[in-house]
């Protein structure tokens, strides 16, 4: 059991799959693109191949209006191997620190949350600005996102601290502000302005949610809603059912009483007390999963550390 205990928090199951979608949308767009080229322009004459096959969004209404999915899509969607390769090496070491913390529904959440931040900046700005409309009229990559977990982890947890090359050992913090910097001195350089807007407009975002979850304040409580009732495939709230752990609390009163008497159990006893403590540490460990380890009970904190002694 002390094993699936540390699998859960090795795995960081949600992070996992967050790198391997990206992955797996960079895979299928370099095919697309290969067999466009191999077939003489058959698919994009489809489909229109400009702006990552439709994925990419744009500040322009009238491309918007055409492909309004992108809003959505465009944080999964990377040009290059080095755009990918960076965006996903960030969102690994940072993902693993606000998972830790979180849990799987804050790091889901804060990324998709965060993508809409940083697109909703280079939207508004690039149209109240023509200079910021100069280069590709499409934006797309997963920075602002990753952005925004890196600014929640950074408020989470200032003073963690990685070694860098030439640097030594650096506070998480420092680490973050550097990156903002860098951001902030490309938007005045004019090289990628859509790009660096996005990732300003989700850094921020990441430091405000953690600030404002500190007072009370859930920015995130409506997105999360809307995960989880996806996740269940209704928005109604379905009738709370009983668990096998909650089913079987007769057993376990039973087995309390055996152990009070110093009566040894029965085969049938003995299997019925196994699958109540397997079933109750499969719904701590999802907690865990879902929320993080801060969110259990002081009760189901003490017997995790039982089951971690058997």
């Amino acid at each position: 059991m002390l094993e699936k205990v540390k699998m859960i928090w090795a795995q960081g199951g949600m992070l996992t799959r967050l790198v391997w979608l990206n992955v797996v949308v960079f895979l299928v767009l370099m095919t697309l693109t290969l067999g466009d080229r191999l077939m003489g322009g058959a698919l994009s004459s489809v489909v229109p191949s400009e702006g990552a096959w439709t994925l990419a969004t744009s500040w322009r209404l009238e491309t918007l209006a055409s492909r309004p999915w992108s809003v959505l899509t465009h944080m999964f969607a990377h040009q290059g191997l080095w755009h990918l390769a960076m965006n996903m090496l960030l969102l690994f070491w940072m993902g693993r620190l606000y998972h830790a913390e979180v849990g799987s529904r804050r790091l889901l959440s804060t990324y998709l949350a965060g993508g809409l931040a940083g697109w909703l900046a280079y939207f508004l700005l690039s149209n109240g600005f023509k200079p910021m409309q100069e280069g590709s009229v499409f934006a797309l990559g997963a920075s602002a996102s990753v952005m925004a977990i890196f600014g929640a982890t950074a408020t989470l947890r200032p003073d963690a601290r990685f070694n860098l090359i030439l640097f030594g050992q650096v506070a998480l913090k420092h680490l973050f502000w550097g990156y903002v910097v860098l951001d902030y001195f490309g938007l005045s350089q004019g090289t990628n302005p859509g790009g660096n807007v996005a990732h300003l407009g989700g850094a921020l975002f990441g430091v405000l949610l953690v600030q404002q979850e500190r007072k009370g304040r859930q920015l995130l409580g409506w997105l999360e809603w809307v995960l989880d009732a996806l996740a269940s495939r209704s928005i109604r709230i379905p009738k709370r059912k009983r668990s096998r752990f909650e089913a079987s609390t007769g057993n376990r009163w039973r087995a309390k009483e055996r152990e009070a008497s110093r009566a040894p159990m029965s085969d049938d006893e003995y299997n019925a007390d196994r699958k109540d403590r397997e079933a109750r540490l499969d719904a701590i460990l999802d907690k865990i999963s879902k929320h993080g380890y801060d969110h259990l009970s002081p009760e189901d904190k003490r017997f995790l550390f039982d089951q971690s002694q058997r």
